[in-house]
């Protein structure tokens, strides 16, 4: 579990993991969830989570997507 994930985002994971090569890191994108600091008023964002190592991502993807069948492999 993450807890930054747990606080600001919604859902599971949009994709399988990503390798930004800007970053060196890997990266999973979530809706935006609703919290105290959101606008009600305005489009919900998207936010990267960003890992150090493919394992992490993919442990984090999994973890996250438990409702479908598709599972990351690394």
């Amino acid at each position: 579990m993450n807890n930054y994930i747990e606080a600001v985002c919604e859902g599971r994971p949009l994709d399988l993991p990503n390798y930004n090569e800007d970053t060196e890191q890997w990266e999973l994108f979530f809706e935006e969830s609703e919290t105290p600091w959101f606008c009600h008023d305005i489009q919900k964002d998207l936010i990267a989570v960003s890992f150090e190592s493919a394992d992490e991502a993919c442990e984090t993807y999994n973890h996250y997507n438990t409702k479908t069948e598709e599972k990351a492999s690394c």
